[in-house]
């Protein structure tokens, strides 16, 4: 009976410090989230799917002459049968990040589009390692600061002879108060939960089953 109170009294001491750490760092969490690199001179640009305002900030360090080149994956395109049946369009995002990247100065000839319906970090990084034909000296990644963690472990486990920089687009900072704007919590929660799927040994590729998430 002594040792059962015993387990008891631990497990409930241990759930408690647990609870009062959670507390402490949740206000914390997104800063401490939040991570990057400062952008200089690397093989190419290569602009993460998820948000085609990205294609900004690339364009803004493509025109800095860091880079000769910009890659942009085609990413997966939901489909919604019964609305294009009516005649309604939707824009793929390559073609808003093409447009995009030329509105703002970057000729075409340097945007190179690769993969076909990609859905995920992991996946970007193995089509654009198998479209490459030789392993790039270093790498700009753009994307959001709350994925660039993230992302820089994808790449450089995919690219280990790549210097690879993980470069955050300031338009996609977290508020300050992260869990009172909506975007920002939404982006905290989603990126908590990848990263853990992640560094347990998953991925989703555009090969598995439909109905699985991805990004």
């Amino acid at each position: 009976m002594r040792l059962l109170k015993g387990i008891l009294l631990t497990v409930g001491g241990l759930t408690l410090a647990a609870a009062l750490l959670a507390a402490a760092v949740f206000p914390f969490l997104g800063r401490l989230m939040e991570s990057g690199d400062a952008p200089k001179a690397a093989d190419a640009i290569v602009l993460l799917g998820g948000n085609p305002v990205r294609a900004l900030y690339g364009a803004e360090l493509y025109k800095r002459g860091l880079a000769p080149v910009i890659y942009v994956s085609r990413v997966e395109f939901p489909h919604h049968p019964d609305l294009t049946a009516l005649g309604l369009r939707f824009t793929r995002e390559e073609d808003s990040v093409q447009q995009a990247l030329a509105l703002k100065g970057v000729p075409r000839e340097a945007v190179r589009l690769y993969g076909e319906g990609v859905v995920s970090t992991v996946e970007e990084a193995e089509t654009l390692r198998r479209t490459l034909p030789t392993m790039p000296r270093s790498l700009l990644l753009v994307t959001g600061p709350f994925h660039c963690r993230r992302a820089k472990l994808v790449f450089s486990r995919v690219f280990p002879e790549t210097d690879v920089l993980a470069c955050p687009d300031p338009r996609e900072a977290l508020a300050e108060r992260w869990w009172k704007d909506r975007r920002s919590a939404l982006a905290v929660l989603l990126e908590t939960a990848k990263t853990a799927h992640y560094l347990l040994g998953g991925a989703f590729r555009s090969s598995d089953p439909p109905g699985r998430p991805g990004r």
